[in-house]
């Protein structure tokens, strides 16, 4: 086991979220600037983008100022936290690769040019990603124990893009195994179909259309403003409005929404609410918390005594013959 990570690993840590945190306030920025209103002779001043972007009733919230601690132990967290994961996505490849191999031999490779595999390979990575996050986020929302960690980020009762942090370690820890089993999937089918191995496009180290969608897409769904995708558009993707319907508290929301960046596993497992084009008031939170969620007790080290009742009290439910330990949102929110 090595030391604590160097202050050079910790930087190249920080560039990621910093980076395209950055990138995405930019283009939202941008898309605010030059969607000028009818009747207005100039674009929007700086001052009022701003005030637009991080509002200061928000950040001056408890909710808010959470975010922002959440936001500064996410940079330290993430230097270390992939070396957390039980297992990468090499690892679930070579396994996998393995397996096809004894399975159905070796194949020929295939005649087509690198960029062609490499294509293959980043769209392949995307969707594994998306695939596991839909997977992951809703397990996290119908599995008691997980649930526990995964309402750290529900908590949060408004909206920013530093939301995107307000993720418990835990909950990170599971998601980072679970994307490390779906991409090494995806690696071996494509480098067994193809029958050479072969990388995907990257940008900053990380899958290109994934870093792209993060920009675009993913720091955005926890803005407070009503961006939506109605109609075709958003069943295909999902827009900032989709994910706050999503961290709606009205039962109608429930369990609604839980993909990144493409809403096609939605639509697949029918867990798809299309916002409307006219905002929608919602209340954001998590009900009947005794204690503060906002501080680093509750939030950090209550989850962990909340999982301990929670598996307690499945296990006990399992012997007496009741009901899965696998509930919907609405009971595990009622029972939290």
């Amino acid at each position: 086991m090595g030391g604590p990570p160097d202050i050079t690993t910790t930087l190249s840590a920080w560039a990621p979220p910093l980076l395209t945190l950055a990138a995405a306030l930019i283009a939202l920025a941008l898309m605010l600037r030059f969607a000028v209103p009818r009747g207005r002779s100039r674009p929007l001043r700086l001052k009022v983008l701003l005030r637009a972007l991080l509002p200061a009733r928000i950040i001056r919230s408890a909710s808010g100022r959470a975010d922002i601690a959440w936001f500064l132990f996410g940079m330290f967290f993430s230097a270390s936290a992939l070396g957390w994961a039980l297992w990468s996505g090499e690892w679930f490849a070579g396994h996998m690769l393995h397996g096809l191999h004894i399975a159905f031999g070796s194949p020929a490779p295939i005649a087509a040019p690198a960029w062609v595999a490499s294509t293959v390979m980043t769209l392949a990575l995307f969707l594994a990603y998306e695939f596991a996050y839909w997977l992951n986020h809703s397990l996290s929302h119908r599995v008691g124990w997980m649930w526990e960690f995964h309402k750290v980020h529900h908590t949060a009762e408004s909206l920013t893009p530093l939301t995107n942090f307000r993720v418990h370690p835990v909950d990170t820890i599971l998601f980072f195994n679970m994307a490390a089993a779906s991409a090494g999937i995806a690696m071996a089918l494509v480098h067994f179909a193809f029958g050479r191995a072969g990388g995907g496009f990257l940008i900053h180290g990380t899958n290109a259309l994934t870093f792209l969608a993060t920009i675009i897409f993913s720091y955005l769904q926890h803005s407070h403003l009503w961006i939506s995708l109605p109609g075709r558009a958003g069943r295909w993707l999902l827009s900032p409005a989709h994910h706050q319907i999503h961290h709606s508290v009205e039962e109608r929301h429930h369990d609604r929404n839980f993909g990144s960046t493409l809403a096609i596993f939605d639509r697949l497992f029918g867990t798809l609410h299309l916002p409307t084009a006219k905002r929608e008031k919602l209340r954001f939170g998590v009900d009947g918390i005794a204690y503060d969620p906002h501080g680093p007790i509750g939030a950090v080290l209550m989850p962990f005594a909340d999982a301990r009742r929670r598996i307690a009290s499945d296990f006990d439910a399992t012997k007496k013959g009741g009901p899965s330990p696998d509930r919907p949102l609405q009971s595990l929110r009622e029972n939290a």
